[in-house]
């Protein structure tokens, strides 16, 4: 045994009694090194966090937002834009395919980093996420078959019909709060399973936004009409990170401001989202 400034220090394995103050003492000194080992371990895990890629997630399809390629390749708005900012912020990044209805719940799973994939920016999310935009500005709009006899929408036409909507969206709360009560509203997983409804005449109407139903709704075997809401409903689509995710939530909030100010992202608009002006 040992005394070192007073203190009585263990050496091997003996057992040495210590008056109680030096106890307290020599536990305040292992509590320490204890938190000097966390703090270490957790830089550790933070440079290891640093170098890995940043994973985004994204819902397939909404074009002309994101969908694949015939051959399997990711391509739309989003991915273009996604893939500029990454470049910006100086970051490897990977593209991880997510349900909507799954999405929220695997960004606070930390399954990825953040979410680019059409998500209007509502006050709700505001306060749950750090969130950054908007990117880009776009209208909704009410889908209805061009062979039909809907000409208007309000609550005296759409009494007793069936309208869709996806399910946890921006479009699902405006029709629940506006239509509730009034007409039977059909919530589905995704674009894809709302159309095959549509084209089968089992619903009078959809309301997405505006450009994936130009996009999706006029490449099937049906056209369709476009009517506006009875009061305009814009969304401003924004990326959602993680609360405590501040850095890397700033430093893609840095690339938006610095591509939204140069001619690319101009031409990205002008290349994607042409067909909702």
């Amino acid at each position: 045994m040992q005394r070192v400034a007073g203190l009585s220090v263990l050496k091997g394995s003996h057992l040495v009694y210590m008056p109680r103050i030096r106890r307290l003492v020599c536990r305040a000194g292992l509590a320490v090194g204890l938190a000097c080992v966390c703090v270490v371990g957790s830089a550790a895990a933070a440079a290891s966090d640093h170098h890995r890629p940043v994973r985004i997630a994204v819902d397939l399809p909404y074009a002309p937002m994101e969908s694949k390629t015939p051959g399997g390749a990711l391509e739309g708005f989003d991915i273009a834009l996604g893939a500029a900012l990454c470049r910006i912020a100086d970051v490897e990044c990977q593209w991880v395919v997510q349900a909507w209805e799954g999405i929220v719940a695997g960004l606070m799973a930390r399954k990825y980093d953040l979410i680019l994939s059409a998500m209007a920016i509502t006050p709700e999310r505001v306060k749950r996420f750090r969130i950054v935009g908007p990117y880009v500005t776009l209208d909704s709009a009410w889908f209805v078959p061009g062979d039909g006899g809907l000409s208007q929408i309000a609550p005296e036409t759409l009494a007793g019909q069936s309208i869709g909507v996806q399910r946890g969206t921006m479009h699902d709360r405006y029709v629940t709060d506006t239509y509730a009560g009034i007409a039977d509203i059909k919530r589905y997983r995704s674009i894809m399973d709302m159309q095959v409804d549509l084209n089968a005449g089992r619903l009078a109407a959809v309301f997405i936004t505006r450009v994936v139903g130009q996009t999706m709704f006029n490449d099937g075997v049906r056209c369709y009409r476009t009517i506006a809401p009875s009061y305009p409903v814009s969304q401003g689509m924004g990326m959602a990170f993680r609360s405590s995710d501040e850095a890397l939530a700033k430093r893609f909030e840095a690339a938006l401001a610095e591509f939204k100010a140069s001619t690319a992202y101009q031409s990205l608009v002008a290349r994607w989202l042409s067909s909702s002006s």
